[in-house]
């Protein structure tokens, strides 16, 4: 009998340390999930005016067809007008998943590619989010192709064929030219 009210005792102080670390958890993330919000807004801004330097305002447009992986379209505006068009996506690459946003001019090319975050292998898969690289992609439209359109970073070839499914899904919303 002695030895179950032990039990029941360190049973009874683990499920009120857990319960005591839920409350805290969730008031934390009461606290700062606005923080938070601002602070990924704040970041899409930052992503999209390297994209397009001079954006004053962006809309969100709906998602044109089913597009796995695309997270948000953006119409981009500056003082004289529609700038472009901006996807963010997500694509898988290597190490894990990537997340980048490609700006889409209004002709329908694309107008520039950045890499907001990867898990790619720092020194091999890493060189496919340089700008080095990805600047090889601005002023392409239509369906690329690996070793026809744009090069493989050497050593990174998952890598590489992750950015361009990202750039070949954008261009395939039909965003710009004849489409949105």
């Amino acid at each position: 009998m002695k030895r179950a009210s032990y039990y029941i005792r360190i049973a009874g102080s683990l499920l009120l340390i857990c319960m005591v670390t839920a409350l805290l958890l969730a008031a934390v993330n009461l606290l700062t999930r606005d923080v938070i919000a601002e602070n990924a807004r704040r970041e899409k801004e930052e992503a999209i005016a390297l994209l397009y330097p001079s954006f004053v305002r962006m809309e969100e447009l709906p998602v044109p067809g089913e597009a796995e992986g695309v997270h948000t379209v953006y119409a981009v505006y500056e003082e004289s007008g529609m700038a472009g068009y901006v996807v963010d996506l997500e694509t898988t690459g290597f190490g894990g998943p990537i997340n980048m946003m490609v700006g889409i001019s209004p002709e329908g090319v694309v107008s520039g590619v950045r890499v907001v975050s990867h898990s790619e292998t720092p020194g091999f898969g890493s060189r496919a989010a340089e700008q080095a690289y990805l600047a090889a992609y601005t002023g392409k439209g239509g369906e690329l192709v690996l070793g026809a359109d744009i090069d493989a970073v050497s050593g990174a070839t998952i890598s590489s064929r992750a950015i361009l499914a990202g750039v070949n899904l954008a261009l395939s919303l039909g965003l710009g030219g004849e489409g949105v």
